[in-house]
């Protein structure tokens, strides 16, 4: 039993908390066991004492442990084309809760605390996809507490009612609006959620961390998706030809050979295999207040022709042209509930050893 310590021991030895000792077991750092009549898993101690040398016996030492380092997040998860947040399935959030209500959960905080202040003129004069962005970084530069990452969730909730007032055409009281807002709040490790816990890795601050996820985030094949579905509904809306409306809006040959709906903005998934949740969710809430909505016809007629599932994007297309919202609403929505998923996962990433990020030299130049 001399070999064998336990979880409380193993986690103090490493200086990690309980869940970042099961992780590396989950990959393979370490191995537990568990015997009859103890209430812990029990670890070896020699692995334990390996480890712990390997993180605090210098530089080279130290990559050579951070070589095993993976991201993990409890913050959501995907289970057979289902969302979870926290444990939760998404439309069981969305039922549940508001947006206010559903990031409180998810960052797993009641009170806010205080945004830097900063003049924020120049986001509320830029282009309605760029407010949240420039205002985030605006309030980094003017941030006497930049480099704090304490408190990271109660920030980010006082966050929230600054960004909201940057963008009032969005309608984000609007109930259908909320819940997409909701369902945008993560999708899994995604490219901004990924940026941002880079970021975070580095030990960039809470703001810097995000303004690092929204520039992911800005990308044609992520945030800036939604703006090609509600030009491609636009276009079927407005009485053209499906085919050329499609053909209008697909995206280059080569990334529509990289995405899983072909290149037609608003189909297909990279993740979903079959319907997003996320688009359900929000469509079955246009459907139980408009039915005869002029954009659920088009949609229709678009996925007969299509023949793929409907991803969040289309979904959330739905809504802006029913509620008369600006193209790009449905950016800055993705901008908006990301930042929950973002910040949590960026709160997360602090809880865990620095991650150097390397890519492999294959050959070369060195």
């Amino acid at each position: 039993m001399d070999r064998w310590i336990t979880t409380s021991e193993a986690a103090a030895r490493l200086g990690v908390k309980r869940g970042t000792l099961y992780s590396y077991v989950s990959r393979g750092v370490l191995h537990s066991r568990r015997m009859p009549g103890q209430a812990e898993s029990l670890f070896d101690r020699t692995q334990v004492e390996s480890l712990a040398a390997a993180k605090h016996d210098g530089r080279r030492e130290a990559q050579r442990l951070l070589r095993f380092r993976a991201v993990t997040t409890r913050v959501s998860a995907l289970h057979e084309d289902s969302l979870y947040l926290r444990g939760r399935p998404v439309a069981a959030v969305c039922a549940e809760m508001d947006f206010a209500g559903a990031a409180r959960f998810v960052l797993r905080a009641d009170t806010a605390a205080s945004p830097p202040r900063a003049d924020l003129a120049p986001a509320r004069a830029a282009a309605l996809e760029r407010r949240i962005p420039l205002a985030v970084a605006l309030m980094a530069a003017q941030d006497p507490l930049r480099g704090d990452r304490t408190a990271v969730a109660e920030r980010a909730l006082g966050l929230l009612p600054v960004l909201a007032g940057l963008v009032p055409e969005v309608r984000l009281d609007h109930p259908w609006v909320d819940a997409l807002a909701t369902c945008l709040i993560d999708n899994g490790l995604a490219a901004s959620t990924t940026a941002a816990r880079v970021a975070a890795s580095a030990r960039a601050g809470p703001l810097d961390a995000l303004v690092a996820g929204y520039a992911a985030m800005s990308g044609v094949l992520h945030g800036g998706a939604p703006a090609a579905a509600y030009e491609l509904l636009g276009r079927v809306l407005g009485g053209g030809d499906i085919d050329r409306a499609i053909s209008g809006t697909v995206l280059d040959r080569a990334i529509s050979d990289a995405v899983a709906g072909g290149g037609v903005p608003g189909f297909g998934h990279v993740i979903y295999t079959g319907d997003d949740p996320r688009a359900a969710v929000v469509l079955d809430r246009v459907r139980a207040d408009e039915p005869d909505a002029p954009a659920l016809r088009a949609m229709r007629l678009l996925v007969e022709r299509v023949g793929r599932p409907v991803n969040i994007d289309l979904a959330g297309a739905v809504v802006a042209h029913v509620l008369g919202l600006p193209a790009r609403a449905t950016e800055v929505l993705f901008q908006y509930g990301r930042t929950v998923g973002m910040a949590a996962h960026v709160a997360e990433e602090y809880d865990e050893a620095p991650l150097r990020w390397r890519a492999t030299n294959t050959g070369g130049d060195r």
